[in-house]
């Protein structure tokens, strides 16, 4: 069932696994029908961190794809400081952590999956 809207007609969430300094926007999930992959557009307050710590997922891949902004993205205890354009693959088990590093909020679409629980792991 294909679905087409606008972004901005979608509320807000507020409740997450993490604390997120910022707005989290649930653009594809299980509600809409999704079945395999899930979409997100964060929005990180300048200077925060989206993680209080670095974690992975065990079965979860995901793509982090900066929109406006700047951060830095901790991959396997290397910082790599990305902007917008930029693309960050991580396969399952791959530990990262993302902090918003420039002085406007930095917004990256995170695409992932499977959307099967979580699999957070500090």
């Amino acid at each position: 069932m294909a679905k087409i809207f606008e972004f901005k007609t979608i509320s807000a969430k507020t409740e997450f696994p993490v604390p997120v300094p910022g707005t989290m926007y649930e653009l594809i999930n299980k509600e809409m029908g999704a079945e395999n992959i899930g979409v997100t557009l964060i929005d990180i307050e300048p200077g925060f961190e989206i993680e209080p710590h670095i974690h992975y997922h065990k079965k979860k891949e995901q793509a982090y794809i900066v929109l406006e902004g700047n951060a830095t993205v901790v991959v396997n205890g290397t910082e790599h400081h990305v902007k917008p354009n930029t693309v960050v693959f991580l396969s399952p088990g791959d530990e990262h952590g993302i902090i918003s590093t420039g002085e406007k909020s930095c917004k990256i679409l995170e695409v992932f999956s499977p959307l099967e629980p979580n699999g957070f792991v500090e």
